[in-house]
């Protein structure tokens, strides 16, 4: 039985080890169009024809074998090649009348690694044929390959490619259900403690969002664009699966909306907090200020250097501590005056 395909060792990077191979590094599929299909080897994949077979490839951009076969045996046009191999597509779908699709998508479908980064998946797709180029094996498509195994899988291109869009943006409602959990958390944090430091957790999580959402938007306008097409392999039931899932991308939008909402009334609440502890600071200040007028206000006079304070023995101008007293008493009024005026004292 042949093999399935191994990435090729690329030149500057470490060998993948076994078990990394049997993840599923890169791997192609020949589907029999009845729901079943067996891996495939690379020499077959050169040998591919439409008539044997839809073909389903799973690779790696950075892979020097799929690279070889995307540019010198693939038969696709420069311009999608080099698309396919680049790693910094926005979500899109770009339509090529009479060839394919070009469709790019954020997700992933990893179940153990809840990171706020979404891996791309670069996808060519045609009747009798789909390339799917993604940075890193996942479990996105490890629920499709089995049921291929077991003769219960998609039976064309249309129904394979509504479930890799499916399988391949699971993540995003598992990252979804994390930011939401967290807006709750800290929620209860603040409640139970005014005082307590989320702002740096929080500046955090609304950044997570925002690059969240900067993939949302486009990649709900990528499977509008993919649900107006007229590809014959595209049947209306497979474009009415289209439009669910992009409902429910819509609806991640407007739960992502609302967390962000969240997350500003959190942010509201921790600056008034802050503003809260400045005040009482303040007025500690202003206390301890008023405390010690008083005292300072007797020391200042003490310490004029006037002739005629109480007590002082051998004056010339005995009148000259009052006079002073009588200028500071005219300052105070004046600015007295001048406050009222303002209204600074209402």
């Amino acid at each position: 039985m042949p093999q399935p395909i191994q990435a090729r060792h690329t030149p500057g990077r470490s060998r993948p080890t076994p078990k990394s191979i049997a993840a599923g590094s890169v791997y192609a599929t020949l589907l029999d169009r009845q729901g079943g299909g067996q891996e495939i080897s690379w020499a077959r994949v050169r040998k591919w024809r439409a008539e044997l077979g839809l073909l389903w490839l799973v690779g790696r951009p950075d892979g020097e074998e799929t690279r070889r076969w995307l540019r010198l045996e693939s038969g696709l046009s420069p311009e999608v090649v080099r698309f396919l191999l680049r790693p910094d597509n926005r979500p899109q779908c770009i339509s090529f009348p009479d060839e394919g699709i070009l469709i790019c998508l954020r997700g992933g479908g990893v179940i153990s690694d809840l990171s706020p980064e979404m891996m791309f998946a670069n996808i060519w797709i045609e009747a009798d044929r789909i390339v799917v180029l993604r940075p890193s094996p996942v479990q996105a498509f490890a629920a499709i390959r089995e049921s291929i195994n077991k003769a219960q899988g998609p039976k064309d291109a249309g129904e394979l490619l509504i479930e890799l869009i499916e399988a391949w943006s699971q993540r995003i409602e598992q990252i979804l259900f994390r930011i939401a959990r967290e807006v709750d958390d800290m929620e209860d944090d603040l409640l139970m403690d005014p005082d307590a430091d989320l702002h740096q957790d929080l500046t955090s999580l609304r950044h997570r969002m925002i690059h969240l959402r900067r993939h949302l938007i486009p990649q709900s306008q990528a499977l509008s664009v993919l649900h107006r097409e007229r590809f014959t392999w595209l049947h209306p039931e497979h474009r009415r699966q289209i439009h669910e899932e992009n409902g429910r991308l819509h609806q991640y939008v407007a739960e992502l909306d609302s967390a962000r909402e969240r997350a500003v009334l959190i942010q509201e609440e921790i600056r008034n907090s802050q503003s809260r502890r400045l005040n009482e600071t303040m007025k500690i200040i202003a206390v301890f200020t008023a405390y010690l007028l008083p005292v300072n206000a007797i020391t200042s006079l003490l310490g004029t250097n006037l002739e005629g304070i109480p007590g002082q023995a051998g004056t010339n101008h005995p009148g000259s501590f009052m006079v002073g007293v009588a200028g500071l008493l005219g300052v105070m009024a004046l600015s007295y005056f001048i406050f009222k005026k303002k209204k600074w004292f209402d």
